[in-house]
């Protein structure tokens, strides 16, 4: 797990069982102005929720994590920290996640290979959004 400094940046939480991803997300995520933290599967990912309480802004979400193949986690995160807002970022195409309820059809979500200037603007759109809507406080 990685976290960067900078209090005043959105704080994004990346979850991903490869490494890789993990590293290209959280540099080029960095490099746009965000505060990253990383995990390599969901149990990892919530206890980073519960050890940042606040923090988190959005959870970059897979659906086939090997300890979450259901795409469970962004329930539990909700569950725990309701203002954390949730990107499913993965290589499952949008029809089956949503054809076989695993998202909901208005979820944001980026099919891998993520392009990092679009992550980025989704993950400012949720945010200016959620404040829009008065979800965070």
């Amino acid at each position: 797990m990685q976290a960067s400094a900078g209090p005043s940046k959105p704080g994004v939480l990346i979850v991903d069982d490869d490494a890789d991803i993990l590293d290209l997300l959280s540099r080029t995520l960095e490099l746009r102005g965000f505060r990253t933290w990383t995990a390599a599967n969901a149990d990892d990912a919530l206890q980073v929720c519960r050890q940042q309480p606040g923090d988190i802004d959005v959870l970059l979400a897979g659906l086939s994590l090997p300890d979450d193949l259901s795409g469970g986690l962004a329930h539990r995160v909700a569950a725990e920290s309701p203002q954390v807002k949730t990107i499913f970022v993965t290589g499952v195409p949008r029809y089956i996640a949503v054809g076989s309820g695993l998202v909901r059809p208005d979820a944001p979500y980026v099919q891998k290979p993520a392009n990092p200037d679009l992550l980025a603007g989704m993950i400012c759109n949720t945010l200016q959004r959620a404040s829009a809507q008065g979800d965070r406080g």
